[in-house]
């Protein structure tokens, strides 16, 4: 089912809007689920109410010198509940309890990412160190250049980016010594290239490499046929043997004649 918003209210409109179908929130997707919540909230133009942009208003007002509830209150209270109770259906089972105390839309979404997006030292040297011995081994371009890019991303999230230098001696620093003609290429150059530009240098030239292995020869006949010249058995000792026992039966039953 697609995310949906449902005016509920032709008069005051206030938008239900349906995050079924939004990933739930473990301790292990904060990044995507977030991305997700987030860009589906702006395109309803909402997200004030998680980012705290849109604020509460008073709840009262003066009207005829007496205090009464303020309605603009009211509208921003019924719809900061519509968004608090679809963010609440995004978050597992084991995430609920973490958020119990919070009344508003803004208060869970802080809260949440005060758990799961803090600034962790040790999450960013971890990834840190993920990328230093991050090498490209058996998998294809595309998908070393993905692993790569993923771990930048995250380290982009947590306010500890990679410039375009470091993300290109992180994909060189990976690379066995097949690429050496591209990495040479790219290390040659006075400014930087794209880390697109690089990938798709990179992709040329794993191409190159399974076009080589397709049209080398597995092996040369002539060694073949030498290898296979030398490999011819003696004969057995126990062979050579019986030969012998038969010229001396034969020199005795015909003597004088050869055999």
């Amino acid at each position: 089912m697609a995310n949906t918003a449902e005016v509920i209210d032709s008069a005051q409109p206030f938008l239900n809007i349906n995050m079924s179908n939004v990933i739930k929130l473990t301790s292990l997707n904060y990044i995507t689920w977030s991305l997700k919540v987030h860009s589906l909230l702006d395109g309803y133009d909402l997200v004030g109410y998680v980012d705290g942009s849109v604020s509460s208003p008073a709840q009262t007002t003066v009207s005829n010198n007496a205090a009464i509830q303020n309605p603009d209150f009211l509208k921003w209270k019924r719809q900061d509940k519509l968004i608090y109770n679809g963010l609440l259906g995004t978050l597992s089972p084991s995430v609920q309890p973490l958020v119990t105390t919070t009344k508003t839309a803004a208060e869970m979404w802080h809260t949440v990412a005060n758990i799961f997006a803090k600034h962790s030292k040790g999450h960013i040297q971890q990834l840190r160190l993920q990328l230093q011995q991050f090498s490209k081994g058996d998998k294809t371009i595309n998908e070393y250049m993905q692993g790569l890019t993923t771990r930048f991303d995250k380290l982009a999230l947590l306010g500890k980016p990679f410039d375009i230098d470091e993300q290109i001696e992180a994909v060189l620093r990976g690379l066995p010594e097949d690429y050496k003609y591209v990495v040479d290429q790219v290390e040659d150059r006075e400014v930087s290239p794209k880390i697109t530009e690089v990938h798709e240098k990179l992709l040329n030239k794993e191409a190159q490499l399974l076009t080589a292995a397709l049209v080398t020869p597995s092996s040369d006949p002539l060694s073949a046929n030498i290898d296979t010249s030398h490999s011819l058995p003696y004969p057995h000792k126990s062979t050579q043997h019986h030969h012998q026992q038969w010229n001396n039966r034969t020199s005795n039953t015909y003597p004088g004649q050869p055999f």
